[in-house]
């Protein structure tokens, strides 16, 4: 389990299964020909659905991770046997492993991608239901439109939904703007769609809001592997263009309202057009990229059970690799100088540290290149070498950052004590921060904070939330 903590800062929770073949004994001598397995990776719930081809009889399956709005998603290799059943994906070099117990209702096994993840997957009628109430329900009060566009030189196509107040002329707009990850223009995730619960109560008040699937899902196209947050915020400058063609909106109110990532990408945005009047962060960042990641890697080695000396060592390592990257940018010139920089790093460690990090050990050489691999993304490089102090001083126009107290991802205090710190250099009059008490990432009342309650809570977003915000933009706008 030592090893899941580097995985898991990683961010390693893919679930991508393709192709179905069935190998061993006939299924119905083991199993049902039709039967449903349902269970948890981390907070993300585990479906898998076996049935026969009408055809050809044989054993097909797919695998569903309804928090992420990925349904029926194929198995590249299933392999059931008396004892046992895989789901191997060759596309991601990893699937799930688990044994029966005696009575072929429960699968206790585990997740095998580079690290191992424990996955117990118990046999229902029906998967669980998930309660989602503020999920919008139509007829709405407002127009809806679906709506295409490309940036200036036609290399990226943006799908989005414009919601538009239908009594209203002149309105304010927003641009919804994602948090980190590909995510679809609703924000879906763990089941609950923010942005639409979002947009539908923004344009309910008077607001019209475009919402835009990031690169690479949906009807959005663009390079995603090589993209950062300055990729990003020109596809946020290519709605501003869009917005610019349409009627009915007043041009002059603009606004662009970024969750987590988002947070970094409209402040970004804003510097670089004059056609933004204000912004809203929620659950923005306010400190270095260095310093949230390091708090966040933090989090995860503390419930792994490191002591302050050894969460030292940790940023150590994290201040090494940082370096490098500043010193070679270039991907080549890491691959060749990461290998002699962490050996002479872990050369000055202990066994017991390096073993009990996964740094030594069986697997250690592939858990290593994995984290090099995705700490010298040129995302995660942009990430790590953001500085808040070069972007928050020149912005002039309206703020308000909001932040929940039980945020594990993005801490309140210290990201809006940025915010306040900085738009005060930039000689902002006109900008709020608020820390929201008992509320998480997503802005759900929360218990925890963790991310494993996420898709628990039945709660989208807080209707404070929703209430502040569009005061603010009320307020802000004049509307």
């Amino acid at each position: 389990m030592k090893k899941l903590t580097l995985q898991s800062i990683c961010g390693l929770l893919l679930i991508l299964l393709l192709n179905t073949v069935f190998v061993g004994k006939t299924m119905a001598q083991i199993i049902p020909a039709k039967t449903t397995w349902e269970g948890r990776l981390s907070a993300i719930r585990i479906i898998l659905k076996i049935t026969e081809d009408s055809i050809t009889k044989q054993p097909v399956a797919v695998f569903d991770s309804p928090d992420q709005g990925a349904m029926d998603l194929k198995i590249s290799s299933l392999k059931i046997t008396i004892d046992s059943l895989t789901a191997f994906s060759a596309v991601i070099g990893g699937g799930f492993y688990g044994a029966f117990n005696s009575d072929k209702t429960e699968l206790t096994g585990y997740w095998k991608q580079g690290g191992v993840i424990p996955l117990t997957l118990k046999r229902v009628e029906n998967p669980t239901e998930v309660k989602r109430p503020q999920m919008p329900k139509g007829p709405f009060p407002y127009g809806e439109e679906k709506v295409v566009y490309n940036n200036a030189d036609k290399s990226i196509q943006y799908g989005a939904t414009l919601t538009m107040p239908k009594s209203a002329k002149n309105v304010p707009v927003v641009i919804l703007i994602t948090g980190s990850g590909q995510q679809d223009r609703d924000e879906t995730l763990f089941g609950h769609k923010m942005f639409w619960v979002l947009a539908d109560y923004l344009t309910r008040n008077g607001i019209a809001v475009l919402r835009v699937d990031d690169r690479g899902v949906g009807q959005t196209t663009g390079q995603v592997a090589t993209a950062t947050s300055a990729d990003f915020a020109k596809d946020v400058l290519a709605g501003v263009d869009f917005l610019k063609t349409h009627k009915g909106l007043d041009l002059k109110q603009i606004g662009l309202v970024g969750h987590s990532e988002g947070g970094i990408i409209a402040p970004l945005a804003a510097n670089q057009s004059k056609d933004i009047a204000f912004i809203v962060s929620l659950a923005g960042i306010g400190i270095s990229g260095m310093e949230l990641w390091n708090y966040q890697a933090k989090i995860v080695f503390v419930k792994a059970g490191f002591n302050q000396e050894e969460l030292a060592k940790i940023d150590g390592l994290y201040k090494m690799m940082y370096d490098l990257g500043i010193k070679y940018p270039d991907m080549n010139d890491i691959k060749k100088f990461f290998k002699p920089e962490f050996e002479a790093w872990s050369g000055k460690q202990s066994e017991a540290f390096l073993l009990k990090s996964g740094l030594k050990g069986p697997n250690s050489d592939k858990l290593i290149s994995t984290l090099a691999d995705r700490f010298y993304l040129p995302w995660m490089r942009y990430l790590v070498s953001y500085d808040p102090a070069l972007v928050l001083t020149k912005i002039k126009i309206p703020v308000l950052a909001l932040n929940g107290a039980k945020d594990l991802q993005v801490v309140a205090k210290a990201n809006l004590a940025g915010f306040n710190k900085y738009l005060t250099l930039a000689g902002n009059k006109h900008f709020k921060t608020i820390e929201l008490p008992g509320l998480n990432h997503l802005f759900q009342h929360a218990t925890t904070g963790e991310m494993q309650e996420y898709g628990t809570i039945d709660e989208t977003i807080s209707p404070e939330i929703l209430q502040i915000v569009a005061d603010w933009i009320h307020q802000t706008t004049g509307k």
